[in-house]
């Protein structure tokens, strides 16, 4: 059962093992996090509210997943604050549900070039609807594939939890000072919010609200969004060091982390693959099943 009144800065404790040297492939560390763009954030932010308008235009035909994404962000910012709100650090994402861009400190997001995105700047995410209606996902608003809308609004929640424990600052502090592995520390980033979403999910399926089919849909939206199942179906060669979310089946087992045990500290385990060097194996042996299936 997930362990509620958590305080941040348990879960920040585990990051101390990020200062240890590391050694592996190389890549950058952009300002804001985004699925299924690369991730990183910087900043903080003392700004809380839900923003359904900025960038948004009235239609009747995203109505209802406007109406979806909107309760998705304030449910989460309450669960959130009731597990880990007794260190007095809490503070509520800004979550702006829009068509297809919004402005953040960060700059323009837009479900074209980011999806969803998460900016430690101003706290604040970006939900753009179009991302949710398109094939990595397949939203509709009569509530289809809702498990996998939730999964991922729950995964920028968890880039939200980072930031305000402390782990998206190590992170980014150990990518400036070891640029060669910046990429193995956004994987790192992007499997712990997959495993935070999890736990979330965890806890709605403790309540019975975990629908048959339901979890079906979460694994098959982070299959698609998988570092080598994107490049796959780019039908593009497969560079490990360029890899920044993590293979699909990464995404799947942290996921399940987080789903199966229903406790944030079971999601710390990633970083002891990141040290022993788990982690990049993996990337490599996505990247190895690319170029295997395309070569000629």
């Amino acid at each position: 059962m997930f362990v509620r009144n958590r305080t941040l800065a348990a879960a920040a404790a585990v990051l101390a093992l990020a200062a240890i040297p590391l050694a592996g492939c190389g890549g950058d560390s952009p300002a804001a996090s985004s699925e299924p763009a690369a991730a990183a954030a910087d900043g903080g932010s003392d700004t809380a509210a839900v923003d359904t308008t900025s960038g948004a235009t009235d239609s009747s035909r995203y109505a209802n997943l406007r109406e979806m994404l909107t309760d998705l962000g304030a449910e989460l910012n309450t669960f959130w604050k009731d597990n880990l709100g007794d260190a007095g650090t809490w503070q509520d994402a800004v979550v702006k549900v829009v068509e297809q861009t919004g402005q953040t400190e960060c700059g323009q997001m837009d479900a074209a070039n980011t999806g969803p995105a998460y900016c430690e700047a101003d706290a604040t995410m970006v939900l753009p609807i179009a991302f949710f209606r398109d094939r990595l996902v397949g939203a509709t608003d009569e509530g289809g594939n809702d498990a996998a809308v939730a999964a991922v609004v729950g995964h920028e929640f968890g880039h939200h939890v980072q930031a305000l424990s402390g782990i998206s600052k190590t992170i980014g502090d150990a990518a400036a000072s070891k640029p060669e592995v910046a990429n193995l520390l956004s994987v790192t980033s992007e499997l712990g919010a997959d495993c935070f979403m999890g736990a979330w999910l965890s806890t709605l399926r403790d309540e019975g609200r975990i629908e048959e089919g339901d979890i079906d849909e979460v694994l098959a939206a982070l299959a698609r969004i998988g570092d080598d199942r994107l490049t796959a179906d780019a039908g593009q060669a497969a560079d490990a060091s360029t890899f920044d979310h993590g293979t699909s089946a990464q995404r799947d087992y942290w996921f399940a982390k987080g789903y199966d045990t229903g406790d944030i500290e079971a999601c710390g385990v990633i970083y002891d693959d990141l040290l022993n060097g788990t982690l990049e194996k993996q990337l490599q042996d996505g990247a190895d099943a690319v170029n295997s299936s395309t070569t000629p």
